[in-house]
């Protein structure tokens, strides 16, 4: 004969899978709010990308419109998969993204870019912050506040690697990543170094954990930046 507690616990395991299955669908659900809510052709995406970023080239002070070319015409459609949440990405769709390239080559443009209409078109706002600028960001509003929020750190590798707040030795980055990295936060990077040179910043233990967090892509070419020739009075 079957014990009463024997008996509570099967009625109960029943319950317990509908709120486990709960869980997993809503989990589910918060990964598809980082992509577009609306559809959308790589036409109209590239449209959107171009007027983003000549918006960010004008504030610079550049008057000549982005432009899509081999270089980064791969990864612009890439871009337009990962945001759709098509299945021909070759990257992985839940995670977050660091581009990689030469000094100049448009990776930052490209990402503010790609950020700024994805605030617009998904259900997800990215805090940005300069990696210069991180450890203030974080002592101003506290490490937690940035624990879970969608994130996008340009020029990672270039900021402070320790700092003191009230007298105790932090590591921003490293404790940052630490904590996104438990937390499943959404992480989005750019960095002048290759994925193994940042292992000499953060260590192997946070390195791996980028690996995981952000799928690395390099942006191939040259500078883009304009270049003004040496002029003299006349």
């Amino acid at each position: 004969m079957k014990t009463l507690g024997n008996q509570l616990a099967q009625m109960q395991k029943p319950i317990q899978q509908v709120e486990l299955d709960m869980q997993i669908q809503a989990q589910q659900f918060e990964l598809r709010t980082y992509k577009s809510q609306f559809e959308m052709s790589y036409e109209q995406f590239k449209e959107l990308l171009i007027g983003y970023a000549s918006k960010i080239l004008l504030k610079r002070s550049v008057t000549t419109p982005y432009v899509i070319d081999n270089h980064n015409g791969p990864v612009i459609k890439q871009l337009y998969y990962y945001f759709t949440n098509n299945p021909l990405c070759n990257w992985n769709l839940n995670a977050g993204l660091l581009f990689g390239g030469k000094v100049g080559c448009g990776k930052s443009v490209l990402m503010m870019a790609y950020l700024e209409l994805s605030n617009n078109y998904s259900r997800k706002i990215t805090t940005t912050v300069h990696s210069k600028r991180l450890a203030d960001y974080l002592k101003s509003r506290g490490l937690e506040s940035c624990v879970r929020r969608p994130l996008f750190i340009d020029e990672l590798g270039r900021e402070e690697t320790e700092t003191k707040d009230f007298g105790n030795v932090i590591k921003p980055v490293i404790d940052l990543f630490a904590l996104r990295y438990e937390s499943g936060a959404r992480t989005y990077a750019t960095t002048n170094y290759k994925i193994d040179a940042l292992e000499k910043f953060y260590g192997d233990f946070i390195r791996s954990r980028m690996e995981e967090m952000m799928t690395y892509v390099f942006i191939p070419g040259e500078s883009r930046r304009l270049t003004n020739q040496v002029k003299q009075a006349r």
